[in-house]
């Protein structure tokens, strides 16, 4: 079995493997030397889907192709702007400006849900990179109320209190994500800069 990443091939400590997941495993502890994340894996030539069943035996190539940690962080900088946008279109104009409740749908409550607690671990990846800790020193605090703000909102779904849940997101959960929305650029710029500054020869 051969093993290419980033088109370079790379020696595995074994060369063969009982299991995908052993193989996997290893190279993933490769990657986290060079600090890089896996980003696409191919086997024999074909695209990996979380569905795929890979047989060992027929097992002949690994390629992948990696990113680094800056680099994860400015893909999910850029997603998160565009899931912050379809947040806020749940509070649009029409819906406030109208005298009858809000009424949104337990599948948009959901995705909401969801979104949040993704963006949560966003904010703790953003964190553990150290990228933005000596350029916002509030950076802490503000994970610390979203992380507040989300305990209480995950605590009234699931006690099926979704008026409340509504509540907290419409108020104080928008008012950090626009906090948030309105420092993108920034955030992406400086995570940017120290990622090209990584890069450079010491």
């Amino acid at each position: 079995m051969e093993l290419y990443i980033d088109n370079k091939k790379v020696k595995l400590k074994r060369k063969n493997y009982k299991t995908f997941g052993k193989a996997i495993n290893d190279i993933i502890v490769h990657l986290k030397k060079d600090n890089k994340i896996p980003y696409k894996f191919y086997i024999n030539g074909e695209s990996l889907k979380d569905n795929t069943i890979i047989n060992v035996d027929k097992l002949e190539l690994i390629e992948v192709i990696t990113k680094s940690e800056g680099e994860v962080l400015l893909d999910s900088l850029l997603k998160a702007k565009q899931q912050i946008e379809m947040f806020f279109e749940l509070f649009d104009d029409e819906n406030l400006d109208s005298d009858e409740p809000l009424i949104i749908n337990e599948i948009e409550l959901l995705e909401r849900g969801i979104f949040l607690r993704w963006f949560y671990n966003l904010l703790l990846l953003i964190k553990t990179s150290g990228d933005l800790e000596f350029v916002y020193d509030d950076f802490n605090e503000y994970i610390k109320d979203f992380e507040e703000e989300l305990k209480l909102a995950e605590n009234a779904y699931d006690s099926k209190d979704y008026e409340t849940f509504v509540e907290i997101l419409h108020f104080s959960i928008s008012d950090l994500l626009e906090e948030f929305y309105d420092n993108i650029e920034n955030y992406f710029n400086n995570i940017a800069t120290e990622e090209n500054r990584k890069r450079l020869p010491n």
